[in-house]
């Protein structure tokens, strides 16, 4: 039983990764450039630009997924906007779902 579980964890684990890079892919698939969006109308080609550089679109599309990747999944460090560490999330997640898995 536990090499039937084991197996299946690891075949998780390509599917997990294409299931990341769909999603990941997803912001150049959607139309318009997410820099002019966050800078506004009013904004000059300039300041596009330099939101374009530090929010790292200027990399190229492979780099920034490596990144993405190593951080979420060897150290946890994705941020989510209200300053919390995703490996944070995922703990208290873990802890709510065992407190209630073994209330029942």
């Amino acid at each position: 039983m536990f090499s039937y579980i084991l197996r299946r964890v690891f075949a998780t684990i390509p599917v997990m990764l294409i299931v990341a890079l769909f999603v990941f892919s997803l912001l150049y698939i959607a139309p318009g450039d997410p820099a002019a969006v966050i800078a506004g109308d009013q904004a000059s080609p300039e300041d596009v630009e330099k939101i374009r550089k530090n929010l790292g679109l200027d990399r190229p599309f492979l780099i920034r997924f490596s990144e993405w990747f190593f951080n979420l999944f060897l150290f946890g460090k994705i941020v989510f906007r209200f300053k919390k560490l995703i490996s944070e999330i995922i703990l208290f997640s873990n802890f709510l779902f065992i407190f209630l898995f073994l209330k029942k």
